[in-house]
């Protein structure tokens, strides 16, 4: 199951990867993240499923180094040639699972993943392994989507509405349960600060290449919701012909206990 999620990850995300600009929702909430893990000079940071690496690249330049890791090729070389761009010469891109990094325990003083719980197959692989290589005075920095809401059917629709717009999106979690699985992997949340993240929704759906009746299909329920339907967990909105919606994003900042 996990090697066809990670294919279905590869595909969508080879298809996605030019339109990983560094405007837009991709490049959304950086400097927020960015203060929060209070980078310091000379640590090393790694990225864990990195996309093309825009956290990596805001870390970069108040960082001695950041290595940036994602399963994808084409969002990587995307990534590195943004990097080669700005000049960033202190960041380095490797293909690579996320939940079997390439690297000896205790590793890094800080080790971040920005929008990757809620498309990897195995969430709990991915934070166990970050844990496992941050170093015994470092923090894990997770920043993702969040739904902090019990009602399943709530959840259903939201996975629905999500895997039409992206089919290798898994689920997104709640604030608790990403405080869980950092607990489970041997590291203690010491922080949660939480943003929305408004949305257009046409250029939500045209930057993951949406085929048109999926497009559909989502306009048609987020429009019910505005009607008085079933929510969604969207929050979506409406300003003339303009459809709006809005994401809610959690930062956790963990440290690892003593092993």
């Amino acid at each position: 199951m996990s090697d066809e999620h990670n294919a279905r990850i590869r595909e969508q995300f080879r298809l996605q990867a030019p339109t990983f600009t560094d405007t837009g929702v991709f490049a959304s909430n950086l400097d927020w993240i960015v203060d929060l893990l209070a980078p310091e000079p000379g640590e090393q940071a790694l990225d864990v499923a990195c996309g093309a690496g825009h956290l990596g690249r805001a870390l970069a330049p108040r960082l001695a180094h950041v290595s940036a890791l994602d399963l994808t090729p084409e969002m990587l070389a995307h990534g590195d040639r943004i990097a080669r761009d700005a000049d960033l010469r202190n960041i380095s891109f490797a293909v690579g699972d996320a939940t079997a990094l390439p690297w000896l325990d205790a590793q890094f003083d800080l080790v971040v993943c920005r929008l990757t719980l809620h498309q990897v197959a195995d969430p709990a692989a991915v934070v166990r392994e970050m844990v496992r290589v941050v170093r015994p005075d470092g923090r894990v920095g997770i920043t993702d989507l969040v739904l902090d809401d019990a009602d399943p059917d709530l959840i259903d629709r939201n996975t629905h509405l999500e895997r039409l717009r992206d089919p290798s999106h898994g689920r997104t979690l709640s604030t608790d349960e990403i405080h869980g699985l950092l607990t489970d992997a041997g590291a203690t949340p010491v922080s949660t600060d939480r943003r929305d993240n408004p949305l257009d929704v046409e250029d939500w759906m045209e930057r993951s290449r949406t085929p048109e009746v999926d497009r559909e299909e989502i306009r048609r329920q987020l429009d019910a919701e505005l009607a008085g339907g079933p929510a969604t967990g969207l929050r979506p909105s409406l300003s003339g012909d303009v459809r709006s919606m809005t994401h809610v994003w959690a930062t956790v900042l963990a440290e690892p206990r003593p092993r």
